[in-house]
């Protein structure tokens, strides 16, 4: 945690009476969701963070200055709830692109579950209370679209394949889940599983770019959060194992995304604008665009970054996966 992350979660629980930060996470070893540790997320302006705080059966939620650490708004809901994480690096989501929609899950302990629990609130109006969603399977929690109007999930589709998901839309304003998985145009159903490593988020706010180990290799899935689709760009040039501790990025001027490993070694380039991959040095190769959605919802394949991978052991406790 930083020293800034510490020090407000130290005022919000001085101030509240909180006990320790929520640490929830699976307890069992391959479950695929893992949870943020009391340093929740910040919002897209670096104005505010907002963290949950365990106390007893209850959860308190807080937005905190990320200047000075006040406690800016606060609530408490019934029930143990926390700001999702969405890859095996920690990396948080939960806060809409226009500041106004938080969103928080409730820790699965057991996986596969028979239901998702998960919270929407207006994050400028905490004191508001929450709208509790109760999915039935299980899901992780993925992205939002700019406006928060549009929820992305995480679907895990074989109780005994962690590994294997769909993504699912979840319309805010209807209260409504989209029977339709959300389908890369380029792959066939089911056929994408890995657990996402890294995220990086276009400076527009428009596409979540997640780093996966993929099945036969690793990928990067694209998700147009504004219109709903997926692209899944393959990466024959790097092998699984670089892809752990690896970073994305975008480069100084935003024309490339670059993809380093945990040793600072440049593996991979992208063109966000037309998702072309390459290594470095190297002509790009063009990759497909997604296909336009249509009135009726057209499927958009592919997979989104949702949940994370926790490595946790069973029957003794909850830890983070160690690299």
């Amino acid at each position: 945690m930083t020293g800034r992350a510490a020090k407000s979660l130290i005022a919000a629980v001085a101030i509240l009476g909180a006990a320790a930060p929520t640490a929830a996470a699976s307890t069992l070893k391959g479950t695929p969701s893992v949870y943020t540790f009391g340093e929740g997320v910040v919002s897209d302006d670096g104005s505010t963070r907002f963290v949950t705080i365990g106390a007893g059966d209850k959860t308190v939620v807080m937005a905190i200055a990320t200047d000075g650490g006040e406690v800016n708004d606060h609530t408490t809901t019934t029930g143990t709830y926390t700001v999702p994480a969405i890859a095996v690096d920690g990396t948080a989501s939960g806060i809409s692109e226009d500041g106004e929609t938080l969103a928080l899950i409730s820790p699965r302990t057991t996986f596969a579950q028979n239901t998702t629990d998960l919270q929407l609130y207006e994050a400028r109006k905490l004191r508001r209370g929450p709208e509790n969603i109760t999915l039935k399977g299980d899901f992780g929690f993925d992205a939002l679209s700019p406006d928060g109007r549009t929820l992305y999930l995480i679907e895990y589709t074989d109780p005994r394949d962690p590994g294997a998901y769909q993504v699912r839309s979840y319309d805010v304003t209807s209260g409504q889940l989209d029977p339709d998985p959300i389908l890369d145009s380029e792959e066939e159903p089911g056929e994408m599983r890995g657990f996402p490593q890294t995220r990086l988020t276009s400076p527009d706010g428009r596409w979540e770019y997640t780093l996966y180990d993929g099945g036969e290799h690793p990928f990067i899935h694209a998700l147009d959060v504004v219109d709903g689709v997926t692209l899944c760009i393959d990466l024959d040039m790097i092998h699984a194992r670089q892809t752990y501790g690896a970073t994305l990025a975008m480069n100084a001027d935003e024309s490339t995304i670059e993809l380093t490993d945990r040793k600072g070694i440049l593996r991979a380039v992208m063109d966000p604008e037309t998702h072309a991959v390459s290594e470095p040095g190297e002509e790009p190769e063009p990759t497909a665009a997604p296909a336009e959605p249509e009135d009726s919802g057209l499927e958009a394949a592919g997979i989104a970054a949702g949940a994370l991978v926790l490595m946790a052991l069973a029957a003794v406790g909850i830890r983070r996966m160690r690299r």
